[in-house]
């Protein structure tokens, strides 16, 4: 009965922190849209958004599964490219009716090369992520007549709804939050769910999961899938935000930028990998004065958290929170009303 009572208020606990977590979140991308009036920065907030539309759903493929994937950036590539070709190129749609094929593609090439994939393990399974997003990197490269090859695609037009065009940064941001919501409530709810149990017995022993019974394969596939077609709508956003697009931005240091937002904000959760990317973003313009400097200062940061905060940014703020409810004595009086003593206790 302990056991049970004490876990009762470390899931109160958890669930306080990520409801209040997201919440921040929000308010911070509200507050900055109301108050900003710079270009430049509703720029960057849009890119920050664009980036975690990718990275949540990333997330639950490397922290709540345990498989580390090299190749996110190619997929966000295919879904930039698909609608940069259908709305500029030879077929001209608008960019809703490009969107949806954007997803579309981008999913159903996850789920082809999912077979292959799921075969390899452990660093395996991310040397081949790897060479795929090298792959699509020099398809994305070569390819002149369907992407532009070298030069890219320009002209790639924003969304609109009506006579309402979201011409403008600020306007675009609100498209961008939109998403965003829809990709971190879908990522909540297949974590909470069977989806996240099964992912969790993956992580643990893939083995003894499959012996079980568990179909460890769809499970990895549903996910896989589920985190390429968000990397997709990600891509379409960043077409339309950038208007052109070419393959230096989908090279592999855009698929370690996501593995590096996953680790810096924290693995295993969902609001960690958001965080990740708020602090990154900001941290480049403070770091953009050293030059050469700058990538010595980013890895001197990654080498700090993964020796001193093993769950990350968000691990590091979970530590705070436990100590804030003890210094104020919240935890032991919710505990005294429990009748048990608070765990670590």
């Amino acid at each position: 009965m302990t056991m049970l009572q004490d876990r009762r208020i470390s899931l109160r606990d958890r669930r306080t922190r990520a409801v209040i977590g997201w919440l921040v979140l929000l308010a911070f991308f509200g507050i900055l849209w109301a108050t900003v009036d710079n270009n430049y920065h509703l720029r960057l907030l849009v890119g920050a958004g664009t980036a975690m539309i990718a990275v949540i759903p990333f997330g639950l493929l490397m922290g709540h599964m345990g498989y580390l994937a090299m190749g996110q950036g190619g997929f966000v590539g295919v879904g930039a490219y698909v609608v940069g070709v259908l709305t500029v190129q030879q077929f001209e749609f608008d960019f809703w009716a490009a969107l949806p094929c954007a997803i579309i593609i981008t999913g159903a090439l996850a789920y082809l090369l999912s077979y292959p994939l799921f075969r390899l393990r452990g660093y395996h399974f991310a040397i081949g992520t790897l060479a795929v997003g090298q792959l699509l990197y020099i398809m994305f490269d070569s390819w002149e007549w369907f992407t532009g090859g070298p030069h890219g695609t320009a002209g790639i037009p924003r969304p609109a709804l009506g006579d309402y065009a979201f011409v403008t940064n600020a306007r675009f941001l609100i498209v961008v939050l939109f998403f965003l919501v829809i990709a971190a409530f879908s990522s909540w709810w297949l974590a909470r769910g069977h989806v996240g149990r099964a992912l969790s017995a993956i992580r643990q022993d893939e083995d003894l999961a499959a012996a079980r019974g568990l179909d460890v394969f769809r499970y990895k596939q549903i996910v896989f899938v589920f985190a390429a077609g968000f990397a997709g709508l990600s891509g379409a956003l960043y077409a339309s935000m950038q208007i052109a697009i070419d393959p230096s931005s989908f090279t592999i240091w855009s698929s370690f930028q996501y593995v590096i937002y996953v680790i810096i904000g924290g693995s295993g959760t969902l609001l960690g990998p958001a965080i990740g990317v708020v602090f990154l973003v900001v941290l480049d313009q403070f770091i953009q004065d050293f030059g050469k400097w700058n990538q010595i200062v980013l890895g001197g940061l990654i080498v700090v958290t993964v020796l001193f905060f093993r769950g990350g940014l968000w691990g590091g703020a979970n530590l705070l929170w436990h100590f804030a409810l003890d210094s104020v004595g919240i935890r032991q009086r919710l505990a005294d009303a429990l009748g048990t003593a608070p765990r670590g206790r």
